[in-house]
């Protein structure tokens, strides 16, 4: 503003000068100056003064709406002068102008990024978050599926464990008698692939084809008799003969009259466990 003030002080200044007339003024504010920055308004007749207006953008800045200036010869050079600072001033404003443009470009350009990025990690931390949710629901339905399965499972062993605790001993006489009478009436009171619990005495322990077996003794009949096959040689190896066993088996099967118990373990170990 105190440039500005200058300025117009110089214009004062001069405007006591002789009168610059149309063709001077051209001379002294040149068409590509005056179509840049000033318009010519004309000739005052009054003043005696030639009319000139700085193409003001930012009017709010200035104090001045036009220049009149009158020249004498001998002042010339205040008049480009003049120009020249009026000139800077504009230029140095529109500088000015354009920066604060830029920055405010700038500033809505950044704010709109941060805005942009805001939203991405807010929809990427929404979507982690419904994932993590996703997984957990699952595993909690797995959990509970696991539950129920385990309770069915418990219940299920418990009344297997109910049902061989309550089963009655099998004496291997009855089922040699039941075959030598009617094999199939026989298989049809003991269905071969039912567990059993045969009870005995142990005549004999030896090892077939790998597997321990138990012999097991019968009085009905010389020719025939029981065996019992181990599931393991540990569940064997207690086993000495004339002892009282008692076994919990899985199957059993007939061969030329002789009964085999398959798959047999110790029956206490059984139910105990």
């Amino acid at each position: 503003m105190l440039r500005m003030n200058v300025v117009i002080t110089l214009v004062i200044f001069l405007s006591g000068c002789a009168t610059l007339n149309n063709e001077a003024g051209g001379y002294f504010f040149p068409d590509n100056v005056v179509g840049k920055y000033f318009v010519y308004k004309g000739y005052d007749e009054s003043s005696g003064l030639d009319l000139y207006m700085l193409k003001d953008e930012m009017e709010h800045r200035f104090d001045h709406k036009a220049i009149l200036v009158t020249l004498s010869e001998n002042r010339s050079p205040d008049a480009r002068n003049i120009i020249k600072v009026l000139s800077e001033i504009e230029f140095e404003q529109k500088e000015a102008k354009i920066a604060i443009e830029n920055a405010e470009r700038e500033r809505i350009a950044k704010a709109k990024r941060e805005e942009r990025e805001r939203i991405a990690k807010a929809k990427r931390e929404e979507r982690e978050r419904i994932a993590k949710a996703k997984r957990e629901e699952r595993i909690r339905q797995q959990e509970a599926q696991r539950l129920v399965w385990q309770r069915k499972e418990d219940a299920r062993l418990a009344e297997r464990r109910r049902q061989i605790m309550n089963m009655k001993p099998v004496v291997c006489d009855k089922i040699i008698t039941a075959l030598n009478a009617n094999e199939v009436r026989a298989i049809r009171k003991y269905p071969l692939n039912n567990a059993y619990r045969v009870a005995g005495v142990a005549t004999d322990i030896n090892v077939t084809y790998g597997d321990a077996v138990v012999s097991i003794k019968s009085d009905v009949d010389i020719f025939n008799g029981c065996s019992a096959e181990m599931s393991s040689f540990d569940d064997a190896e207690v086993i000495n003969v004339g002892d009282n066993i008692d076994l919990f088996c899985s199957s059993w099967s007939e061969t030329a009259g002789n009964v085999r118990f398959n798959k047999c373990r110790i029956y206490l170990k059984v139910i105990s466990q």
